[in-house]
């Protein structure tokens, strides 16, 4: 008996300090600003380059430079203009620039931004964060590469725009999950931290993307992108990303631990998806859909 009551004590201090970690982490996080965000230094090539690309007057020969500056991007900008989404031909290129050249500004940004969201995923020291980022990245790589092609097939949207969005949509929950480690007691607990990333995503998120002052428009999308509006064919940035968070075949890690969150594809039913339509452009695209998943994961 007294061992089950020493048990049970030790079991209800354990949770005790799980909740006052995680209300903790919730208050620091409430009362930061968007000056106040910190990222890990390890961030600074790829906020770099993200930054040069955002200036208008940046040509595309100044561009080919910064990309050749930086190794990690060289290669993912060559891997990209040789999938199979730009280049249907099999013309292969080895050459930077002329990757530059095929590959284009915008889907660029897009991989300076995976290159930030991949070196925020390896900063992860603890086991279980570390499981959650990575299948939250994976989850984020084929949202991208699904919205690229739903935007091409279903919409008259800038499918670059819209593959930006894909990658950024979950920023706020890995930048969650960076600074949680600031808080051990938490990791502990993947039900109550998942929790607590949830409750704090939506904001966070925003304030994230403002602190990399990321188009207003690609901010509006990720923080449409939990609703449908029932259109069809897709009626916005928002909508497409939806509908790819659905049909992904990567499952949401936190929607998985969280059970207060009622699943995308329930929601999706109810609001009157034409799931069939959908299936069929991503039938018809299943290369093309593997080639940008390849070159934004590898």
């Amino acid at each position: 008996m007294r061992l089950e009551f020493f048990s049970a004590l030790k079991e209800n201090s354990v949770s005790q300090t799980v909740f006052e970690a995680a209300d903790a982490f919730r208050n620091a996080v409430i009362k930061a600003t968007v000056g106040e965000l910190s990222f890990p230094t390890s961030l600074d090539a790829g906020r770099r380059v993200l930054k040069a690309v955002e200036n208008p007057d940046l040509g595309m020969a100044a561009l080919a430079k910064i990309v050749v500056a930086e190794p990690l991007l060289s290669a993912k900008v060559i891997r990209l203009a040789n999938s199979v989404a730009l280049n249907p031909a099999n013309q292969i290129i080895r050459d930077v620039r002329q990757a530059v050249l095929r590959v284009g500004m915008d889907p660029i940004k897009s991989l300076a931004m995976v290159l930030i969201m991949d070196q925020l995923r390896q900063s992860q020291r603890h086991s279980g964060c570390r499981d959650l980022s990575n299948r939250l990245w994976e989850r984020s790589v084929h949202v991208a590469a699904l919205s690229y092609v739903l935007a091409r097939k279903l919409t008259r949207l800038n499918a670059d725009e819209v593959m930006f969005a894909g990658i950024v949509h979950d920023l706020g929950r890995f930048y969650l999950l960076a600074r949680a480690a600031d808080y051990p007691a938490l990791l502990d607990d993947p039900v109550v931290l998942a929790e607590t990333i949830n409750d704090l995503a939506e904001r966070v998120t925003e304030m994230v993307l403002e602190a990399l002052k990321l188009p207003a428009s690609v901010v509006d999308a990720v923080l449409a992108s939990r609703q449908f509006s029932g259109v069809m064919p897709p009626a916005s940035q928002g909508d497409i990303l939806f509908i790819a968070g659905v049909v992904s075949p990567r499952r949401d890690p936190f929607e998985e631990l969280d059970a207060r969150v009622i699943p995308l594809a329930n929601s999706a039913v109810t609001l009157g998806l034409d799931q069939s339509t959908v299936a069929e452009v991503i039938a018809a695209s299943g290369d093309e859909i593997y080639s940008i998943v390849i070159a934004l994961e590898s």
